[in-house]
């Protein structure tokens, strides 16, 4: 079921939450700085309620997250793990789910809280989708925020900081165009918790070891253009990560580094999971990427979108050129 109003997906929320001791808290496959810290934000608002949830992921997570106990409150998928009630943040899509889909056909009530375009929700959720939201951390704090006033100052700052960073990642730290007055409102109001923002940007975003800038050079080596420089291609192989000694965690938020290139209207990033087999960032001001991302079985906004394609690399540069050329 769809659920229009903030309101009545809180009021499902608590309802469930108090019906339900095994609880987990999930977001997308290949989670990135909006659905990991959502989850954390939501987990620290619920353990203030008494209620005990575990976040559950693919596999461990970055250590970039080591600022928001990221390792200490996230536990790495099982076959064996059973749920009663699962809420999905930052995704509502089965197939965006990854390896943690086995949770889905044993639990006996689902919630999915987003902010990216319809596309396929699951099966028998409820589903709230607000695509005006800037994150789906936003969505947390604006849903929570009478409550997260009346926590103690550690437990409101932890929630704060895990809010404010969902925002700077979907923001590109203020660059993207779903900035605007509301971001900048939810913000004022992070506030008054005593967060620190450079300090927390330094930490998530700036806060890089040598050799992974050295991967970002070696990426933005393989740069292409077409179209008079309007399409922008790079790719990141399995053999950069390695030669770098760097995880597969090393290829988020490439694009940004492309960001503002002269001339250039559509930019692509291919990242190779497994021989032939590539999972896509597509990131424009001018068409919608997302359009292109979903006939591929991905999703996200019309400006920013991702998925996963099979084939070689050529072959895929070929058929996403083709894609973009048709709305340019």
């Amino acid at each position: 079921m769809i659920i229009k109003k903030l309101s009545e997906i809180k009021k499902i929320l608590f309802e469930n939450v108090n019906n339900y001791s095994k609880i987990a808290l999930l977001t997308h496959k290949n989670p990135d700085g909006d659905g990991l810290p959502a989850c954390l934000a939501l987990q620290e608002i619920l353990s203030q309620q008494k209620i005990k949830s575990d976040i559950i992921l693919e596999e461990e997570p970055s250590e970039i997250y080591d600022f928001l106990a990221g390792f200490e409150r996230v536990k790495v998928f099982s076959e064996y793990m059973i749920y009663d009630l699962l809420i999905f943040l930052d995704c509502h899509e089965e197939e965006r789910i990854g390896i943690c889909e086995p949770l889905i056909p044993t639990a006996k009530k689902i919630i999915a809280i987003d902010h990216h375009l319809l596309n396929e929700p699951i099966d028998n959720a409820d589903t709230y989708i607000d695509v005006s939201a800037v994150s789906a951390g936003a969505i947390i704090f604006n849903m929570f925020k009478a409550e997260i006033e009346k926590f103690k100052e550690g437990s409101a700052n932890y929630i704060a900081k895990a809010i404010y960073t969902s925002i700077i990642n979907d923001t590109d730290n203020f660059l993207n165009q779903n900035v605007d007055e509301n971001t900048f409102l939810i913000c004022s109001q992070l506030m008054k918790y005593k967060i620190n923002p450079g300090r927390i940007t330094e930490l998530f975003l700036l806060n890089k070891p040598a050799n992974e800038i050295r991967f970002v050079g070696e990426v933005l080596s393989t740069i292409e253009t077409y179209d008079n420089d309007q399409i922008l291609f790079m790719h990141a192989d399995n053999s950069m990560l390695r030669r770098n000694k760097i995880s597969h965690e090393g290829n988020s938020k490439l694009t940004s580094w492309v960001k503002g290139t002269q001339n250039v209207k559509v930019a692509v990033l291919y990242h190779q999971v497994v021989k032939n087999r590539y999972r896509l960032s597509l990131r424009s001001n001018y068409i919608n990427v997302n359009k292109i991302a979903v006939k591929y079985g991905g999703g996200g906004h019309e400006k920013a979108s991702g998925c996963e394609m099979k084939g070689s690399l050529e072959e895929l540069k070929n058929t996403i050129l083709k894609d973009i050329r048709e709305q340019l």
